[in-house]
Parts: C-alpha cells; sequence; structure tokens
C-alpha cells in the first residue's frame, strides 16, 4: 500500500513539472511599446545600396483529426526580401519579430526556415511558438534587421496582416 502512494506521488510530481516546465510564448501588454515599434520602423530598407521589404504568412494549425495537439499555437513565416531579386547579403540577419495585436505583442527569436526551394534573393525565418490568437483578425509585424558588418539595427514593418486558419 506504501509503495503505491509513493509510486502515485512520484508520478504526480513528474506530471507537474512537465505542466509547469512548458514554455509560453513571450506576450506584453504596452501600448507605448507596441506605438513605438510601429512609429520606429519602416516599409523598406536600404542596406549596402539595395532595398528590401518584408513578406509575411501568420497561420494557426486548426486542422480537426488525429492526435490532437493541446496548443494550436500561432506560427510566422517571415521573408526579408530584396527588391531587385539580388542574392541576399551574407551580412544580413533577422534578429527579432514582433507581432502586435493592439497593445498586445508577441517577441521571438526566429530560426532557419529550411526549404530546397528558397530563392536566393529572400532570407526566410520562422517561429512557431506564437501565441492562440483568433484566426481571421489583422496584426502588425515588425522584424529586427541586423547587418553584422556594420551592428546597425533597422526595424521594418508590414502593417495589417491576415492570420489564417489552417483546416
Amino acid at each position: 500500500m506504501k509503495a503505491t502512494s509513493n509510486i502515485i506521488s512520484t508520478v504526480l510530481f513528474i506530471g507537474s513539472l512537465f505542466l509547469f516546465s512548458c514554455e509560453k510564448p513571450d506576450i506584453t501588454d504596452d501600448p507605448f511599446f507596441a506605438e513605438q515599434l510601429i512609429t520606429n520602423s519602416v516599409d523598406t530598407i536600404l542596406i549596402d545600396s539595395h532595398r528590401y521589404f518584408l513578406e509575411t504568412e501568420l497561420s494557426r494549425n486548426l486542422m480537426p483529426g488525429g492526435p490532437i495537439p493541446t496548443k494550436r499555437k500561432l506560427v510566422a513565416l517571415i521573408s526579408l526580401a530584396n527588391a531587385d531579386s539580388l542574392p541576399i547579403s551574407v551580412n544580413i540577419s533577422i534578429t527579432n519579430l514582433y507581432v502586435i495585436n493592439d497593445t498586445s505583442i508577441w517577441t521571438s527569436v526566429p530560426h532557419e526556415y529550411t526549404s530546397l526551394n528558397i530563392p536566393d534573393y529572400k532570407l526566410i525565418k520562422v517561429s512557431t511558438d506564437g501565441p492562440e490568437w483568433e484566426t481571421d483578425i489583422y496584426v502588425d509585424v515588425v522584424a529586427e534587421i541586423t547587418n553584422n558588418q556594420t551592428k546597425q539595427k533597422i526595424l521594418i514593418k508590414k502593417r495589417d496582416q491576415k492570420i489564417e486558419a489552417l483546416y
């Protein structure tokens, strides 16, 4: 009887560790910061005489069936594209991503997106740990671009981007 009690206690302890150790998206509610991000960012940037713009794809997987995940987090696929379709400089990186829903801001460090079909004139990153915001709403996206040669950081934005539902 005592052994069963110890096993149950151990299982409950391990279960609570898993429950509370889950990483949550970095969300802040800060109207001033949201306004500063929009105000201090631009639609196109110029680096080494090349003009760049931002492309975004925002979605949540709501596909029914199969093993149902407990979380259906927002995924943000962002591309920095060279307007001249020339190869992206190796000195440029996307260092931070901000998705702004009214005054709520999801902050993320996007990671590499690997695909065989990425053109040389695009730098693509993805963040998969977003909040569970509603779909069919419009948000603003701001990315921090770093010129690794000069250490200059520039904010670029794409306004009114729809969060799509994937079925």
